[in-house]
């Protein structure tokens, strides 16, 4: 039933933002459409960089190398596999995707091609994964429907593993959410590819940006383990409220 409430253009709906059905998951739920779009993208950018006859060797060499790293470091194959089948597969995929490109043209120029694969899909998922369309349309205050669906998808990712959430805390029109452990930091330094864990992180600079506006938040994170820090700091601020420091997001 739709009532007669807009805001920002959007026409508001009596549904709660806690029936979404992507409330609570963690990265394993993103739908069949989605999923497509990245795949295909990613398979553009690889026919862009080596054509279309070379599409087919470099992903042999892929899958030499996918074995190559469970034989090499079966400890951290177990690692992911904790985690999940899907995990195991797509991060050992990755890392031979990164190592064959580095064997060839050097692991910065790897880390760069990757990365903007990376940044290019994260214009899908990062609303698929919010259920964007959706959460905007539902009834109540949409930040704190953004700040609801923010604390629901960390502590299932804390709950999974993925992340261990250190604090979690919400103030007027902010919230913090600290990060002392990443999954992806131990899986890239255990398979001996630390530039992995980096890829998320680029993930989410390009991804935010995509949502924000519609759900009146702005987005800084300072620190992130996988750069150099500590821990990972995310704060989301009701839209006017952050500090200039967007610029130090990493």
């Amino acid at each position: 039933m739709v009532i007669n409430m807009v805001e920002n253009n959007i026409v508001k709906q009596t549904r709660k933002v806690e029936e979404l059905e992507q409330f609570g998951k963690t990265l394993t739920g993103l739908p069949k459409e989605t999923l497509k779009k990245q795949k295909a993208i990613v398979m553009r950018e690889i026919r862009t960089k080596y054509g279309l006859l070379g599409i087919l060797p470099f992903f042999i060499k892929v899958s030499q190398e996918q074995r190559a790293l469970k034989r090499k470091y079966p400890e951290a194959y177990q690692k992911a596999l904790q985690l999940s089948e899907d995990t195991a597969k797509e991060i050992t995929m990755l890392i031979g995707m990164f190592n064959v490109i580095a064997k060839k043209e050097g692991k910065e120029n790897a880390y760069e091609f990757v990365k903007s694969i990376f940044q290019k899909v994260a214009v899908h998922s990062m609303p698929a994964l919010y259920q964007f369309n959706d959460l905007v349309k539902c009834e109540g205050d949409t930040f704190e429907n953004f700040i609801k669906f923010n604390t629901a998808w960390f502590k299932a990712m804390n709950e999974a593993g993925t992340w261990i959430v250190d604090e979690l805390k919400e103030e007027k029109d902010e919230q913090t959410i600290i990060i002392t452990e990443c999954a992806n930091c131990e899986l890239g330094n255990a398979f001996n590819c630390p530039e992995i864990a980096k890829l998320g992180c680029d993930h989410d600079l390009a991804g935010f940006p995509v949502i924000l506006d519609k759900v009146n938040a702005e987005f800084r994170r300072p620190h992130t383990i996988a750069k150099g820090d500590e821990y990972c700091d995310f704060h989301f601020y009701r839209k006017g409220t952050a500090p200039d420091t967007e610029h130090l997001n990493k």
